[in-house]
């Protein structure tokens, strides 16, 4: 079993700890050549350079994506245009709120479409949205990598 720093055989190694603090500097110095996925800088400026109350935020907005983006599907399975239409508004919000300006521009284009009922350019924005998720997703996984966490 591998040593922990608190002598009791379980959790993160000595040494191996990863703080926020860490997180947030990887997330920064991949943010800055990605701002058009994550503006980490206007992120934290909205919320008054509170990196804890920010770091809460994208959790939440990483615990909406799954059900958001499997109302999405399934509003576009049944031709449900209005429920697809209420998801990417909730899912702009949710983007909007982490400073994710491609997933915002999406969900943005979804809700479009599907307020002039295009079904084709609804699909199109689905994939795209879901796309830009995914990628959101995996660059503010660091966030939820705080190794000291009970």
């Amino acid at each position: 079993m591998g040593a922990s720093s608190d002598g009791t055989g379980v959790g993160p190694r000595k040494g191996m700890c990863v703080t926020l603090s860490e997180n947030w500097k990887k997330l920064m110095e991949t943010a800055e050549q990605y701002p058009e996925v994550f503006d980490a800088s206007l992120a934290l400026s909205s919320v008054g350079g509170d990196h804890e109350f920010l770091t809460e935020l994208v959790g939440l907005a990483q615990a909406a994506w799954p059900t958001l983006l499997t109302d999405i599907r399934s509003g576009m399975a049944q031709g449900d245009l209005p429920a697809v239409q209420r998801a990417a508004r909730l899912a702009k919000a949710a983007a909007h709120n982490v400073s994710a300006k491609r997933a915002y521009e999406s969900a943005l284009q979804l809700e479009a479409a599907t307020s002039m009922g295009d079904l084709q350019a609804a699909q199109r924005a689905s994939v795209d949205l879901e796309r830009e998720v995914e990628l959101l997703r995996v660059f503010l996984s660091v966030l939820g990598n705080d190794e000291c966490s009970p």
